[in-house]
């Protein structure tokens, strides 16, 4: 690991309608959204910090909000939370031929959160 410390680079918002918490957070931010990579089931904005709202996939949570957290290397890092006590909630993929990979991840407690590796520039 860098002695650099990690930065939030992503946040998401998935639940069972994501139509609805698309409509509550463009009414109450003023946020727009436009279809991902992977089509019109992950919609993403750039209103800030980017992020998406989607439907909660397999093996997580049925509802949540998170942060993701940029790391060289998703799956080393998973290897890592789960050497330091956490949970690999769904393991490092690749969103379509983007080059970026994510995963999602519980600390010891309990607290989800995601980790990506940006595509490479």
């Amino acid at each position: 690991m860098s002695d650099t410390p990690a930065q939030i680079g992503w946040f998401e918002i998935a639940g069972t309608d994501p139509a609805r918490s698309e409509a509550f957070y463009s009414k109450l931010f003023n946020w727009s959204f436009n279809d991902g990579p992977s089509g019109p089931d992950y919609r993403m904005t750039t209103a800030g910090l980017p992020g998406g709202v989607t439907k909660a996939p397999p093996g997580t949570p049925e509802a949540y909000a998170i942060f993701s957290v940029i790391v060289p290397d998703a799956a080393a890092t998973c290897a890592q939370v789960t050497a330091l006590g956490g949970t690999v909630l769904v393991g490092p993929q690749e969103v379509g031929d983007t080059g970026l990979v994510f995963a999602n991840v519980q600390d010891p407690d309990g607290n989800h959160f995601g980790l990506i590796r940006p595509p490479a520039p």
